[in-house]
């Protein structure tokens, strides 16, 4: 796959900052309702609490105080990867309509009557300086948006922006943040447009038509969505890692040795054509590698190649490629230098997710599920640790599902940032925060945990149980 810096967005005027995502009616999540008969959702956000721990890693944002990290534990099949999966789904409904993310069979099944029920997903989040509660509801079994609302927080208020009902064509929307009439009057028929389509966000129906001027915050929320809210799951693999090896990169060599991959020293071997045909089972594919990406420009392309496991490094002028090179490492005194699929499966993990702590930007969320997986425990204790680091000075946010209890220890996490899934007896998720245990700041909480005392791990049966024996 090839990754190209001339595709990359620079967009750093907006800041953002996510505080809340709730859902429901989606996979474990399941629907409830209070005596009005409203939703009442399951929430995880990263306010924080009272702790008085690492207050450097609290992001003041006006009257409100938010974290840069948050860890999620819980049993396998508690829960944990839906939660990322549900924050996915909404990103893909916002970016692609109903029918391009289809998830029709994915309300919660714990309850049949559910798959006739709304399922909601709503964040808040900031973006510059106001901030923002943004939601829709819709059917996934019909594939069909029931509502949408976007809300700015104030100190003590909530200020309606927009809402609309797809039925019956109802709507609202606050008139007075257009200064011209011709974009009240288009505006209006944004909301019936899509309340006629069915399938459709208004976030989307205003990007697709590349609106400007006055209906700009819009597509600032779409393009939160769509650039700065990052999910990362154990295949993923981050193309904008691969282009930290673009050149001489001492930061990216000290932090490769602090992390304890091996790996001492990096270089790009130079290569032919012939020789980087050899690579391809059809040399089709490697002349198609070989031209000049589709850009908007005529300026040289630097990319980076990540194909069965080798990375290369591809430049080109307006002809085609012009410099052909193979990653390679090297490893201390070790005579030899090593292919990228060469290294372990934890190192290769480890530089798939460099970008999350070398990034350049200030205001991105990443969400990765099972941070440990391929890891060993100190080496996902050390990735922590240097993204809070290296983040000091931005308002980057990290947020994990991870098995890894060494990492649930009070001299490296605040309460609040520890969070718990649980799977209750209708098998639905329930999330709450160790913050609901009043713990002292010197506690073992690794070794409670395991043994119990928080809930959220497996419960097993004495062995005799499997043979039939009382």
């Amino acid at each position: 796959m090839l990754h190209n810096r001339t595709k990359e967005r620079k967009n750093r005027e907006v800041i953002i900052v996510l505080m809340r995502f709730s859902i429901s009616n989606f996979m474990s999540f399941g629907y409830k309702t209070d005596e009005k008969g409203k939703i009442v959702p399951t929430e995880y956000h990263l306010y924080a609490g009272r702790s008085e721990q690492h207050k450097e890693r609290v992001i003041n944002y006006k009257e409100r105080k938010v974290l840069k990290f948050s860890s999620i534990y819980g049993a396998n099949a508690s829960g944990k990867t839906n939660l990322i999966k549900a924050i996915d789904a909404g990103k893909e409904i916002v970016l692609n309509t109903m029918e391009a993310a289809s998830y029709h069979d994915k309300f919660c099944r714990s309850n049949e009557s559910n798959a006739s029920k709304p399922t909601l997903f709503e964040y808040e989040f900031t973006i510059e300086k106001k901030c923002f509660a943004y939601g829709f509801t819709v059917n996934v079994k019909d594939n069909i948006v029931l509502s949408e609302w976007l809300y700015e927080m104030k100190a003590e208020e909530e200020h309606v922006i927009f809402e609309r009902l797809v039925e019956n064509n109802q709507y609202y929307f606050d008139e007075n943040m257009f200064h011209q009439k011709d974009n009240r009057e288009q505006f209006e028929f944004f909301i019936k447009d899509a309340n006629r389509i069915h399938t459709t966000l208004l976030l989307y129906e205003i990007k697709r038509r590349e609106m400007e001027d006055e209906f700009e915050v819009f597509n600032k929320i779409f393009d939160w969505f769509k650039y700065k809210l990052i999910i990362i799951y154990p295949e993923t693999k981050l193309g904008k890692s691969y282009l930290l090896f673009e050149n001489d990169n001492k930061k990216l060599v000290n932090v490769l040795k602090y992390l304890d991959t091996g790996i001492t020293d990096y270089n790009m071997r130079m290569m032919n054509e012939a020789a980087f045909k050899e690579y391809f089972f059809n040399e089709k594919v490697a002349e198609r590698f070989l031209q000049k990406p589709d850009v908007d420009n005529t300026a040289n392309v630097k990319s980076i190649l990540n194909f069965d496991n080798t990375l290369f490094e591809l430049d080109y002028d307006e002809t085609g490629v012009k410099k052909i090179a193979k990653l390679m490492f090297q490893h201390g005194m070790d005579e030899s230098k090593y292919e990228y699929g060469e290294e372990s499966d934890g190192t290769k993990r480890l530089i798939e997710l460099l970008h999350v702590i070398l990034n350049d930007d200030k205001d991105k969320v990443f969400i990765i599920d099972e941070l440990d997986r391929s890891l060993h425990p100190q080496m996902t204790i050390k990735f922590v640790e240097t993204f809070l680091n290296l983040s000091e000075n931005k308002t980057t946010q990290l947020i994990i599902t991870t098995h890894e209890s060494n990492l649930m220890d009070l001299n490296i996490l605040r309460r609040d940032e520890i969070w718990f899934a649980e799977k209750e007896k209708d098998n639905s998720t329930n999330l709450y925060t160790l913050e609901k245990f009043k713990i002292r700041y010197d506690k073992v909480v690794a070794k409670d945990y395991l043994a119990g005392r928080y809930g959220a791990v497996p419960v097993f049966k004495d062995f005799e149980y499997v043979w039939g024996k009382e």
